[in-house]
């Protein structure tokens, strides 16, 4: 019975040893990446991103403040229609304007 065990002891610790061998690395080897054999470039960011056909956009559109800033100038005209300016009071009567 003892040469069982020790069959099955050795057989064991075989299998264990070639699966050690199989899964470790030298600690010297490192695996580099291939390199081109063409020695072509890798693609530009404007490739990756992939941008397609983009409609033209004049140069106001291009930039967010000044689009914002063209905005609400837009809208305070809108408004101007509808809601008359607040004329503070001046000293009273100054005389006819027009110097008649």
């Amino acid at each position: 019975d003892d040469e069982q065990y020790i069959a099955a002891a050795d057989l064991r610790d075989s299998k264990r040893r070639a699966k050690a061998e199989k899964y470790t690395r030298e600690p010297g080897l490192v695996i580099a990446p291939e390199e081109d054999i063409d020695g072509k470039r890798e693609i530009g960011q404007t490739i990756m991103s992939n941008r397609g056909l983009t409609p033209h956009r004049n140069k106001e559109a291009k930039n967010p403040r000044v689009r914002l800033r063209g905005k609400f100038g837009r809208a305070v005209t809108r408004r101007k229609g509808s809601v008359r300016d607040v004329k503070e009071k001046t000293d009273g009567y100054g005389g006819e304007l027009t110097g008649v």
